[in-house]
């Protein structure tokens, strides 16, 4: 009985994660500047910033109805190749995603800081 409980539960975890496999999501910062997301195979996410004309390497997990990101924020020649990280948490409801809290890793600690969901929501799938 154990098994088959334990087996049920990887299912649902493994079928939620797949959902959002190659998926694509948008948020537009500006006219004619949208930042795009991509979650990809193996918990890897690409995210596009239009501002920056960067796109960051970023990792990802899904757990039930929420996404972790974690990018890290190698994009400022000035910092002297320093590499900040930061992780984002997004509640995924109707093919969007609220941003429900943010952090950075300072000295090795995560300082993290909730967020008040938007509605609209921060960003909408598109694929």
């Amino acid at each position: 009985m154990m098994k088959l409980v334990l087996t049920l539960f990887i299912v649902i975890i493994l079928r939620d994660s797949s959902d959002y496999l190659n998926s694509v999501w948008v948020y537009p910062v500006a006219k004619g500047c949208v930042n795009t997301l991509k979650l990809k195979a193996k918990g890897k996410a690409d995210s596009y910033d239009c501002e920056l004309d960067y796109t960051f390497n970023c990792t990802y997990k899904i757990v039930k109805d929420t996404l972790f990101l974690t990018e890290p924020d190698d994009s400022h020649e000035e910092d002297g190749g320093k590499v900040i990280f930061h992780r984002y948490k997004y509640l995924i409801r109707n093919k969007a995603l609220f941003c429900i809290s943010s952090g950075e890793l300072v000295k090795g600690k995560w300082i993290d800081k909730k967020i008040k969901s938007q509605n609209p929501p921060d960003w909408k799938r598109v694929k």
